[in-house]
């Protein structure tokens, strides 16, 4: 079953490895993709892969910092697909607690928030018009599990928690819209995506997390099966946060 039939999603600030699992998974179940980063080197073989296959994908060059290019790329991708149902926010980045917080410079500390708040607030301030001139749809966001912030720098904890707030008082305001707001908050994964199609999770908790555990996560949140589910978020990390799980090496 084609569970994103005839959906127009868009992915903003693929990576590697969770963004590019969710795009070849909503690939796979029927969506047609626009996939939007400033790293085109990053996305173009994620939309090839997607192309080659029978899917419908197509990359899109913006810095997702920059509203102009944002308003720009959102615009590009609506033209081309005539329609949006879903929109996911994946920009983020500077994990590693390489300093404390009395050793991170302020310069760093605003990169981070822009990162992660600023590109939150350009997509979706541009995303919602067409979500609402569509009858309603999905935004999707990405934030972290508990463990996950607990490793990290101060300045990405402060982000991610920053985007579980934004996510669930913008869902407020989008509920009489009939747009959904939800939030995944992984645990820590590492390693980038190298298959070419996405298959069923590992069925087991005792492993290291998988870019298609989360991609599994994101497709029920931008389906249609998740109709009556907004202002939530949900923890993909394996039970990290309440079993303690493996030890990290974060620096």
């Amino acid at each position: 079953m084609k569970r994103l039939a005839n959906k127009t999603i868009i992915l903003a600030g693929v990576g590697p490895g969770m963004g590019r699992a969710m795009a070849l998974l909503f690939a796979q179940h029927g969506a047609q993709v626009a996939l939007i980063a400033r790293k085109p080197a990053v996305i173009a073989p994620t939309v090839a892969t997607i192309n080659a296959a029978g899917g419908t994908a197509l990359a899109i060059d913006a810095d997702l910092t920059n509203e102009a290019q944002v308003e720009a790329a959102i615009t590009q991708a609506v033209t081309h697909f005539g329609k949006l149902d879903a929109y996911c926010a994946l920009a983020g980045g500077f994990y590693k607690h390489l300093k404390d917080q009395t050793e991170i410079e302020p310069d760093f500390f605003e990169l981070v928030l822009r990162n992660h708040l600023q590109t939150l607030f350009w997509g979706t301030r541009h995303a919602t018009p067409h979500l609402k001139a569509n009858g309603g749809g999905a935004i999707l966001t990405v934030a972290a599990a508990y463990k996950t912030l607990r490793e990290a720098n101060i300045a990405y904890s402060t982000a991610k928690s920053g985007v579980i707030g934004f996510s669930r008082t913008l869902a407020r305001e989008l509920h009489p819209h009939n747009v959904r707001v939800n939030s995944i908050c992984p645990g820590l994964i590492r390693i980038p995506s190298t298959a070419t199609t996405i298959g069923a999770p590992t069925q087991s908790l005792q492993r290291l997390g998988q870019p298609e555990d989360i991609a599994h996560a994101a497709l029920y949140l931008v389906s249609d099966e998740s109709a009556w589910v907004t202002g939530q978020t949900l923890d993909i990390d394996g039970g990290d946060g309440i079993y303690g799980g493996q030890d990290w090496d974060m620096r």
